[in-house]
């Protein structure tokens, strides 16, 4: 698990090199801090179900073998359309097959770091006025997880995954490590100066098929991998006050290009002809450099 705290020191010390500069610096800007929680449901071996829908909310099956999770996230826009995001969650995944007697749990950490696209931006133009987004991201990250299975009729324990050699000599364990690739599709509504809630479903694929303690005999790539769904709502704060569609942050401000430049509305009669006007109706404002 000490890999997944270089990815967040790494994240956080460039807020805080650069949050006092925000002024003068772009990348200090558009920064947002978030939590989630939500539901997850496995897909692999142990699934009684297989179809696509059957790991979504909208299905029965959904909430059958569903667990919770949690995590915290870190946002940074560098315009109106491209952000990163990077990510840390942690809970319990579980998956049933009758058929096979068998049904597994397992405790499951995952970090990553995600491209983001605001789709709101992309396809009905941008909006400083918009009070919601669209969003949607892909990444690469690594999970941590130990597995139990057991006998559906007997309840007894039958196998395990992620109890490697010992770490230490105090009897630690090591967990199984694999690479992930997550997708996301979400909504992001702006409710307050800097604050938001979010809806999102995001599809977990693992590089592995231990998961669920039970490796398929079939050697297809597709057999060998695991993963899960997980659905949640969140909700986050812009750390300087400001985001990439927050309407009353860019009514007055607009942070793109970095805080350096702000709109600000003036009396036409107390304007030195220094100054730059653009007339928009009976509005004037003028441009000014900090």
């Amino acid at each position: 698990m000490k890999y997944s705290y270089y990815l967040f020191i790494i994240i956080f010390l460039f807020i805080f090199n650069n949050g006092n500069a925000s002024r003068f610096n772009p990348y200090g800007t558009d920064w947002m801090i978030g939590f989630h929680f939500g539901g997850t449901s496995f897909f692999g071996d142990l699934r009684s179900e297989s179809g696509g829908l059957s790991s979504t909310p909208f299905s029965k099956y959904f909430y059958k073998d569903m667990r919770m999770m949690g995590g915290i996230t870190v946002d940074k826009w560098f315009g109106p359309y491209i952000g990163m995001t990077g990510n840390m969650q942690y809970g319990k995944i579980q998956g049933t097959k009758e058929t096979s007697d068998s049904w597994f749990e397992a405790n499951l950490f995952e970090y990553n770091l995600s491209a983001s696209v605001n789709l709101s931006n992309v396809f009905f133009g941008v909006d400083r006025r918009r009070h919601w987004m669209i969003y949607s991201s892909i990444g690469l990250g690594m999970t941590e997880s130990r597995s139990w299975k057991y006998a559906i009729s007997t309840e007894k324990q039958i196998g395990t995954n992620g109890f490697g050699t010992p770490k230490t000599e105090d009897g630690k364990y090591i967990p199984m490590s694999e690479a992930v690739i997550p997708m996301a599709l979400g909504i992001k509504f702006f409710i307050g100066g800097n604050a938001t809630i979010n809806f999102e479903g995001s599809f977990h694929t693992i590089n592995s098929d231990k998961l669920d303690a039970t490796p398929n005999v079939n050697t297809s790539f597709i057999a060998g991998i695991e993963g899960y769904t997980y659905y949640s709502v969140g909700i986050g704060f812009w750390l300087n006050g400001s985001g990439p569609s927050n309407s009353r942050n860019f009514r007055r401000r607009p942070s793109y290009g970095g805080g350096r430049s702000q709109y600000s509305t003036i009396n036409s009669r107390k304007s030195s002809s220094n100054n730059k006007i653009f007339r928009k109706g009976r509005k004037r404002f003028k441009f000014t450099r900090r």
